[in-house]
């Protein structure tokens, strides 16, 4: 009887180890799956995007700020991102975001995980930053534009008829022809960015839905693989207008962003600061990355002064106050002679 309780025993601890690990990488394939992703399609030479380490989605103003030059002021230890020439970066920034895609496969893009689902939001920052430095923005919502929506660089009105899909039913679905019309816009804006002389604005926002095709279709549809196609088609065609537009210093992004994970603030919201937690082994605090440099010019700044100081006490000291001097002519006073 003991011989079996304890075979037993072993079995039941062997089928919940078992039981552990399977509901361990559910979780975990569940977590992988419904990661945003930062897809870089394109970036100027002296913008290099390589490995494939995780962002923190709340960075990604900061990393598209780095690369048109603006300062950061939040630092990241992330090392997906060199900066080769800092006097060469880029002029302008173009981001695509795909609201409801969790990631999107593109040929020759450089993707990164993105950890924490509110990239999407936080991009709205991009632009403020972009006022701070005197530059131009622009953001659009193409879910909600109707006709037509209007740029710094004019007007842009969809062609219905450029797109003319096979799979989807813009007449009888609501979802299919409301996506055709946003992948028409795009093309739209690559045309006006080609062809306009005027100031091109510094940062495109451009926000893209699949959230009603996605509630339309079943998973790996036929009208799914071919939505991806046509967006992915539309994303060409927006790079090559955008490297043109900017003679090849622009960085190109695409964020996809899962809204149904998203409870975040408002877009207008300011982030709110993060509560300090108190640290039982009481360490020293991490200084920015420009505390030595700001430290050193403080430093020797006061010793060549206090030194500077010294020596002109010295030479004043020791000074012989002769008549040649410039103090004896100074304070002397002459007496006046009667003739």
């Amino acid at each position: 009887m003991i011989i079996s309780a304890k075979s037993e025993g072993r079995q039941i601890t062997f089928s919940l180890n078992k039981m552990s690990r399977t509901i361990f990488l559910v979780f975990a394939l569940f977590a992988a799956a419904n990661c945003d992703q930062l897809s870089v399609l394109y970036s100027p030479k002296a913008v290099e995007f390589s490995g494939n380490s995780r962002l923190d989605s709340e960075a990604l103003p900061e990393v598209f700020g780095a690369a048109l030059g603006y300062s950061v002021s939040l630092p990241t230890e992330w090392d997906g991102m060199t900066i080769k020439d800092p006097f060469n970066t880029a002029n302008g920034a173009v981001v695509v975001v795909a609201e409801g895609l969790d990631s999107l496969a593109v040929d020759g893009a450089k993707s990164f995980q993105l950890d924490g689902n509110t990239g999407s939001v936080a991009l709205s920052e991009l632009v403020q930053k972009s006022a701070d430095h005197q530059g131009v923005s622009f953001e659009v919502d193409l879910k909600e534009s109707s006709d037509s929506f209007t740029t710094p660089l004019g007007t842009v009105q969809p062609d219905d008829e450029e797109v003319k899909p096979q799979h989807l039913k813009p007449k009888s679905n609501k979802a299919d022809s409301d996506f055709l019309r946003q992948i028409a816009f795009l093309n739209g804006l690559s045309d006006l960015l080609v062809t306009s002389t005027d100031r091109i604005p510094t940062v495109h926002i451009v926000r893209v839905s699949f959230e009603a095709l996605l509630a339309a279709h079943e998973p790996n549809s036929p009208a799914l693989e071919e939505a991806n196609k046509l967006f992915v088609s539309a994303l060409a065609g927006l790079e090559t207008a955008s490297e043109k537009a900017f003679d090849g210093a622009v960085i190109v992004g695409l964020v996809t962003a899962n809204e149904g994970q998203l409870v975040v603030r408002s877009k207008r919201q300011a982030v709110q600061p993060k509560q300090e937690e108190e640290d039982p082994l009481n360490l020293a605090l991490k200084y920015n990355s420009n505390y030595p440099v700001m430290f050193n010019i403080i430093l020797w700044f006061s010793v060549v002064l206090a030194f500077s100081l010294i020596a002109i006490s010295i030479v004043i000291g020791t000074m012989d106050p002769g008549r040649d001097s410039i103090i004896y002519r100074m304070t002397s006073t002459r007496m006046k002679k009667d003739n």
